[in-house]
């Protein structure tokens, strides 16, 4: 929003603002415009002269996408518009695979993204219709940054998935893990001071000291948050520049076999996952605390349950496709937001790479094609990792008493739960037959599944 205005030194409007910072100890100039806009209503009463709106706008703290004026409520509508649909979407798919017993948290998670969108662009449109209100102006804020943060995380997620995949012995080990869970409880810790270091100057007269103190926090949480952004971007870098080591190849994990397809439209067969979970209770100790991975059927790893020809080619590059193309642009946003509060102008001073433009497509265009890549390219699917198995099965010590299984074992009947016979590996025997308990089709060959350990 750029505001032609006269020059007003000696003006009225610059003596009303000396006295109010005369009352408060001559606090910063763009501090405590809550309380500027209380002590102006409470002089002219319930309606502020425009001239002295716009004016106090002007000396605030230069926003990536600017100050909001009345030509902002039609593409924040929009937006606000297109983040429900998006939302319903991911609400739908997350409701079809609880239902199917296929649980996958990250849709949650995009659903409460979805509504935080939802709720930064529609408290922009009565922000447009007057900037004086502070608080809906401070609630979009605040959502506009947790939403941005939030998507991030789940964009790291997804690449810490990719990268295990990849590297299941480095992305097993306590080192690896510790650093990802340290690196999420810090970025909670600085999604909150970030809120307050953004927050706090509006709310309260500061001395250009103290508002130093907030910039400058504010400039280091952006620089933080840039950092966050391009760690997804590092993990796919680290999984693709360094091939997997023998100690990979040789290490047993468990993938979801029961995912045939990362088809739009495709969704998983009701139950198998709880069905693949009582396949375990027959297994092998190592089966039933093998690494858990994400599906695919391009691997280099021993694996707890064998590949058939019906699952397809379930492949990866797509994968890794959405998670560099959605890094580059939510780091590409956070740039530029960190470049604005760098540049340490007033609004009244600001560039034009805080045009409201710059923020619709940074945070508005670029975040629905991310969206549609998730939904379209079926995260839920492509980097789904097995949940881990139930407490009555991993507590089960039988089969750690023996590689070999009894031959009342081998008889028992499971219930209606079709069987297989499949051919199963040890270090001291060629084979023993055992059956496999799942939502198994048959073959039309009489190649056998294997799982070596």
């Amino acid at each position: 929003m750029t505001i032609d205005l006269p020059d007003y030194t000696n003006d009225a409007l610059d003596g009303f603002l000396a006295l109010i910072y005369a009352l408060q100890n001559n606090p910063a100039e763009g501090t405590g415009i809550y309380k500027l806009i209380q002590f102006s209503h409470n002089t002219a009463g319930p309606s502020i002269p425009i001239a002295l709106s716009q004016y106090m706008t002007t000396l605030q703290f230069n926003l990536f996408g600017d100050y909001p004026s009345s030509r902002d409520i039609i593409p924040s509508a929009i937006f606000c518009a297109a983040f429900a649909v998006i939302g319903i979407l991911h609400t739908i798919i997350f409701t079809i695979n609880t239902s199917r017993g296929h649980y996958f948290w990250m849709s949650a998670i995009m659903i409460l993204y979805s509504i935080m969108r939802v709720i930064g662009w529609a408290a922009r449109i009565p922000w447009s219709m007057d900037v004086t209100k502070i608080g809906i102006g401070i609630v979009h804020t605040v959502f506009t940054i947790v939403a941005s943060i939030v998507l991030i995380s789940v964009n790291l997620i997804l690449a810490q998935r990719l990268f295990t995949w990849r590297h299941p012995v480095g992305g097993s080990r306590d080192l690896f893990w510790n650093f990802m869970i340290g690196a999420y409880i810090v970025i909670c810790l600085l999604l909150g001071l970030t809120i307050v270091a953004n927050v706090w100057p509006y709310l309260y007269f500061l001395s250009q000291e103290k508002y130093d103190i907030w910039v400058n926090v504010v400039r280091a949480t952006s620089i933080l948050i840039v950092l966050y952004s391009v760690t997804g971007i590092a993990l796919i870098n680290l999984s693709y520049f360094f091939k997997p080591t023998s100690k990979d190849e040789n290490l047993h994990t468990y993938q979801p076999w029961w995912i045939e397809s990362f088809s739009p439209t495709y969704f998983v067969e009701p139950h198998a996952a709880r069905a693949a979970n009582a396949t375990f209770m027959k297994r092998n100790h190592n089966h039933r605390y093998a690494i858990r991975v994400i599906a695919a059927t391009h691997h280099h790893y021993k694996m707890v349950e064998g590949l058939t020809n019906q699952r397809g080619s379930l492949t990866h590059n797509t994968s890794l496709i959405i998670i560099v193309i959605s890094s580059a642009f939510i780091c590409a946003g956070a740039i530029l937001r960190s470049v604005v509060l760098f540049q340490g102008k007033q609004q009244r001073y600001q560039s034009q790479i805080c045009q409201p433009v710059v923020m619709y497509i940074m945070w508005g265009l670029l975040e629905v094609i991310i969206n549609i890549l998730f939904i379209v390219g079926r995260i839920d699917l492509r980097f789904y990792r097995p949940d881990i198995l139930p407490q009555i099965v991993r507590s089960i010590i039988t089969a750690e008493q023996s590689h070999y299984n009894s031959d009342d074992e081998l008889s028992e009947d499971y219930g209606s739960l079709p069987t297989k016979s499949i051919s199963l590996r040890t270090p001291n025997q060629d084979s023993v037959t055992a059956k496999s308990i799942g939502k198994i089709a048959p073959d039309d060959d009489d190649d056998e599944d294997e799982f070596r350990f």
